[in-house]
């Protein structure tokens, strides 16, 4: 992994945040001694509607460290996607630490 937000690091969360997405996703869980908990966020209109999602990742043992995840799904009146985005911010600890924990769990 070269970096945060590259698409290998997100296939790599994905595959992390896949154990919260259930028929009703979860709100709380635990991987590896980081917890973790999600946010959603939603809007529908006539004219178009969107999801965001926030993931935050913590870790409180030595190297501690946060991780936020932003997910948005953007969709048309219909329904239709018109537009996915995503982002990561290492919130508080080392990159190194962030990315070395992800590269272990992948």
């Amino acid at each position: 992994m070269r970096r945060i937000g590259d698409a290998s690091f997100f296939r790599i969360v994905d595959r992390l945040l896949d154990p919260g997405l259930t028929r009703t996703p979860r709100t709380r869980w635990s991987i590896d001694g980081v917890e973790w908990q999600r946010e959603r966020h939603s809007y529908a209109g006539a004219g178009h509607g969107f999801t965001v999602e926030v993931t935050t990742g913590t870790r409180a043992a030595r190297p501690a460290w946060s991780l936020v995840v932003v997910k948005e799904y953007w969709r048309d009146g219909s329904g239709e996607g018109i537009k996915t985005l995503q982002w990561a911010h290492v919130g508080s600890g080392r990159r190194a630490d962030v990315v070395a924990w992800l590269e272990r769990c992948a």
